[in-house]
């Protein structure tokens, strides 16, 4: 077995284990044994569960992170961006299996990693910058008023909280609600008529 395979298969066994139990349930032993291999091995490519859970979240949620950063530093006019962005998001997350668990044991932990995670790779991808890109096109809409910190609290939320709480929104909703296509293209045009005429339209008129 080469070692890419080696780190790969240990990686695939710990994103299983992660899920299962949490960061402080997880073991080393429970994530050799699904890997087929033994504890020193482990250790050897990945010093700690910290730092293997740590590329596990990463492995998560970079390609997600690196997608929507993509969308936010497109040249588009304001409302077919703003579509674009809501529709990727809701996308991508719905694309995850695992995002709603891992953020649902992220924001129960105790040493969190999402806010490490997150500042690492918006440094390594945009340096910083992104939210000066969202504070121009909220300008060009007629909101360069509003904070894009705000805006992209509000998108988040939006998109990110169905998710997270559909098991509990199951229950009261029923999984039909959920089910097929239809609900994340209603999602996408609720997100964006709330942000359109909830804090967009409203920013022009108090002008």
């Amino acid at each position: 077995m080469t070692i890419k395979n080696a780190k790969d298969q240990i990686i695939a066994a710990a994103t299983k284990e992660f899920l299962a139990a949490g960061f402080d349930g997880a073991r080393m032993q429970a994530i050799a044994d699904k890997a087929g291999a033994n504890k020193a091995l482990l250790h050897y490519y990945f010093d700690s569960k910290e730092k293997l859970y740590y590329i596990v979240l990463k492995a998560q949620f970079a390609g997600m992170i690196g997608t929507m950063l993509q969308i936010f530093g497109s040249d588009e006019e304001f409302e077919p961006w703003l579509r674009h962005l809501i529709k990727t998001l809701l996308k991508e997350i719905s694309s995850r299996p695992h995002f709603s668990r891992f953020m649902i044991w992220e924001l129960s932990a105790r040493n969190k990693q999402l806010p490490r995670l997150f500042k690492e790779l918006l440094e390594e991808r945009m340096q910083g910058i992104f939210l000066g890109k969202v504070q121009a096109k909220l300008a060009k809409a007629g909101a360069e008023n509003y904070p894009a910190e705000q805006f992209l609290l509000n998108i988040l939320s939006l998109c990110i909280y169905p998710g997270i709480a559909r098991p509990l929104l199951e229950q009261v909703l029923g999984k039909e609600f959920f089910a097929g296509k239809d609900f994340i293209a209603q999602r996408e045009e609720e997100i964006f008529e709330l942000i359109k005429y909830g804090i967009i339209e409203r920013k022009r008129g108090n002008k």
